[in-house]
């Protein structure tokens, strides 16, 4: 049985374009794994504390620190527990959240996400053979047909580092501006175009 592990950092609960992606994404899951189960970490409802200097010195003194590592020990069990992941952002004040930022904070965790060889120092991320998808909801819109703020390459980035080398981007672009209904249905569309791309690699196997 698989596992789908959602992210969600929008404070907007109604209407949220990279919420409204999100469900339509979780929604084709479930019909291509009727046996999978989604756990869904919203991170709007149950808000992640900043990392603090008491639970970074936790992250290498290991059973010393337990009582401090209860949060990110939760977060990072869910990453290991999961075979995909998908994780929704909008862009504020160009960048991410602050609630993903401590998030994220928190699951970069030496020996748990990451590690290094003693011998050659060269790291590896621990999170293998796992895919994540970004879904990104700004307001702003393409600068040369590329990002504006590059959130989905930082994504990306602390997503490779932990390990997680397969991961899918679905951007959305225009969401204050007239027509923006229009960037949600794009978004829609890839989304399904995606699956259809599984699909279709299956079949060829």
């Amino acid at each position: 049985m698989k596992t789908l592990l959602r992210i969600d950092s929008s404070f907007n609960l109604q209407d949220s374009f990279s919420r409204q992606a999100g469900d339509h994404f979780e929604q084709l899951w479930k019909t291509r794994n009727p046996e999978g189960k989604v756990v869904h970490r919203d991170l709007a409802k149950t808000i992640p504390p900043h990392l603090t200097h008491k639970v970074y010195n936790a992250f290498s003194l290991g059973t010393e620190g337990e009582h401090a590592l209860e949060v990110s020990d939760e977060l990072v069990s869910e990453l290991e527990k999961a075979d995909e992941i998908l994780l929704g952002s909008p862009v504020y004040n160009y960048g991410v959240p602050s609630t993903l930022k401590a998030y994220i904070d928190h699951v970069i965790r030496i020996n748990r996400t990451f590690a290094y060889d003693p011998k050659t120092y060269i790291r590896k991320g621990l999170l293998e053979n796992k895919t994540a998808n970004i879904i990104v909801a700004r307001g702003g819109t393409p600068i040369n047909g590329e990002s504006p703020d590059g959130v989905e390459a930082y994504l990306e980035g602390i997503l490779n580092f932990m390990g997680i080398d397969r991961v899918n981007s679905f951007s959305i672009y225009g969401t204050t501006y007239e027509g923006s209904e229009s960037g949600l249905q794009s978004s829609k569309k890839a989304i399904k175009e995606y699956f259809k791309s599984i699909d279709h690699a299956k079949e060829e196997a």
